[in-house]
């Protein structure tokens, strides 16, 4: 098959669509920064991989351009920015216009600054901290007491968070310097595209996810360019002995740059997460990707993946811009996913993938078949040889951020009803989906890896109480029903809370079909943290145990401890905990044995394995 239209004869449509489209971008009474722009077109290899919104840069005589720290545009062919480089444009940008702000959001495992920037018209950074009250309303129904007339009455007065996040992976390095310009764009670009987009919506960007990744790859980035002709070596590591499964982080939080991430999204009540990555030619919306989708997530929520995706690719198709497309081999299954944070609270996530060369320099690429071939979801395919550069790269995920931010601002409304009704449907689900509620025992063998999965669910927000008294409650086992007693002390997650969906997808089997159309699913397909923990979460359905009597934990959920009895010899039981093994290296000089066999001591059964400690 072939490309909808070649190289050749796509100039001088091109040219035609440029003159009739350009007028919807930009301001024509605003100035055009002329050597910037001139850069633009230089550095981009060819005028279809370019759309009138990117095609030029607006001027300003108080704000400054990404080139007054990069010492070139952009896209540049030359060289990476280091975090600090993206932080000081950034920090520079806010302190000249009150329509850009930026939050220092955490530190990394090294101690590198995380930030998030925010981008809208001074009338919605004058109320931010009144917008997120409202957002807050709309993402937890309860504090409204559930009432539809009241969420609606706040509609209009409520402006919605676009959160985008680039390079959590450090060798897809074109993020940071799209970021910074799309930044300046939205901040200064008085046409009507760029001003509807700040009037009607607050923009929030993280250029970079993963800081200490991104410092090591723009230092290899400087060494390649130091050496040229010689091969360059491969990132060991990105991040603090972690790679590129940093992106699948989203369900443990095991990461800093997870925990921040998750926090400045839920803080700032956004309703989209919007990861960019760099792998196939040209744009793949990949959220749209293919089945079977998340079990545990709202059907709303896959229907807002299909309109906002499929709308990106008819828009950058009407720029013509080949190789734009929405239908994938990415499943959506797991919830492992950094931009899967929005979707497991009731959000919207997204991810990009753009076509990159991880360093900066102009490359000749050549794609395989399988990229180029035209087929029912990519009726504009990619050409099949290429000269591929960093502008190009930029070009295009400006550009399709652009175009999501346009249609997110024009469909704002229907956007925050689906948020309050996503968030309403968590909460009814103990009584409309179900389960009821998860009750990990408080006589559970394991309390010390108890607590840690406990303490996984609270990082993700979800609310627990723990039952002030014994209980019981109807079980379903594989031979019939039964009814389960429960002692006091019982920690219940229950499913009538803004964010049940999360709890529900960490602690509950998956079953992937073998029969299932998608024969290769594209990452893990089971994950159930009660088996990976060997603690015991039982699943209640009767909406009965929302009935116990429980009080909230609102203090980080630990295992007791202590000692009891005297002498100079300790035993401890062994009884599986992961800390047992903690434990005897923190007391690597001390004396201790290990019991070959089961035993009792004052009335205790000890386990095979117990430690045995000599004073």
């Amino acid at each position: 098959s072939e490309s909808t239209f070649s190289a050749m004869s796509r100039l001088p449509f091109l040219a035609l669509f440029a003159a009739l489209t350009t007028s919807a971008a930009a301001q024509p009474a605003q100035p055009v920064d002329s050597a910037y722009t001139k850069k633009i077109h230089e550095y981009t290899t060819a005028p279809f991989f370019s759309s009138p919104l990117v095609e030029y840069l607006p001027a300003s005589s108080t704000v400054p351009t990404p080139q007054s720290v990069l010492g070139d545009i952009a896209g540049n062919p030359s060289k990476l920015p280091y975090s600090t480089d993206v932080y000081t444009y950034m920090r520079k940008l806010a302190a000249a216009t009150p329509r850009v702000r930026v939050y220092s959001i955490g530190k990394t495992e090294e101690g590198r600054e995380m930030v998030a920037v925010a981008v809208a018209s001074e009338a919605l950074m004058a109320s931010l901290d009144a917008n997120r009250a409202r957002l807050a309303q709309r993402g937890d129904p309860r504090t409204i007491g559930m009432d539809d007339h009241r969420a609606a009455a706040i509609v209009d007065s409520t402006t919605p968070i676009y959160y985008i996040t680039g390079t959590i992976h450090s060798t897809e390095s074109g993020a940071p310097s799209a970021l910074m310009e799309l930044a300046y764009r939205l901040a200064v670009d008085e046409g009507p595209y760029v001003k509807n987009i700040r009037d009607h919506l607050i923009t929030l960007i993280t250029p970079i996810v993963e800081v200490d990744g991104r410092d090591r790859m723009v230092d290899l980035s400087r060494w390649h360019a130091a050496h040229p002709g010689e091969t360059y070596p491969s990132l060991l590591y990105w991040g603090h002995y972690v790679a590129h499964d940093n992106n699948r982080d989203a369900m443990s939080l095991t990461l800093k740059l997870s925990q921040n991430v998750l926090n400045t999204y839920l803080d700032w009540h956004a309703q989209v997460l919007h990861d960019l990555h760099e792998s196939v030619p040209y744009l793949y919306d990949n959220t749209v990707g293919d089945g079977p989708y998340n079990a545990w997530l709202d059907p709303l929520l896959t229907n807002e993946w299909q309109i906002i995706g499929w709308n990106n690719v008819q828009e950058m198709t009407r720029f013509g811009m080949p190789g734009v497309f929405a239908h994938g081999d990415f499943d959506t299954w797991s919830p492992g996913y950094l931009m899967f944070m929005a979707a497991t609270h009731n959000g919207i996530s997204r991810l990009y993938e753009t076509f990159g060369n991880a360093m900066p320099e102009t490359e000749e690429r050549t794609l395989d078949p399988s990229e180029t071939s035209r087929t029912w979801y990519r009726q504009d395919p990619p050409l099949p040889r290429v000269k591929w550069s960093m502008r190009d790269n930029n070009n295009y995920e400006e550009t399709g951020l652009l175009v999501s931010l346009s249609y997110f601002a024009n469909n704002r409304h229907q956007f925050l009803e689906n948020y309050y009704e996503k968030s309403k449907r968590s909460i009814l689900k103990a009584h409309t989906e179900g389960p009821a509620a998860y009750v990990l025992p408080a006589d559970d063998p394991r309390p010390g890896t108890q607590a840690e999965l406990l303490r996984i669910l609270q990082k993700q927000h979800v609310e627990i109480v723990r039952s002030t008294a014994a209980f019981t409650a109807p079980v379903h086992k594989a031979h019939g029903d039964t009814t389960r007693s429960f002692p006091a002390g019982s920690y219940i997650v229950r499913m009538d809370q803004p964010y049940s969906r999360i709890a529900d997808a960490l602690l509950d089997y998956q079953y992937w079909s073998p029969n299932d159309p998608q024969k290769t699913p594209y990452d893990d397909t089971g994950w159930t943290f009660p088996e990976l923990f060997a603690v015991e979460a039982v699943r209640v359905t009767d909406p009965a145990v929302l009935n116990v009597a429980d009080q909230r934990v609102t203090d980080t959920i630990r295992a007791p401890g202590g000692v009891t009895g005297s002498g100079t010899t300790y035993v401890i039981n062994h009884n599986g905990d992961n800390a047992l093994v903690t434990l005897r290296y923190r007391l690597k000089t001390a004396d201790i044995s290990v019991a070959e066999d089961s035993f009792h001591l004052n009335g205790k059964a000890f386990n095979r394995g117990s430690f045995i400690i000599k004073n």
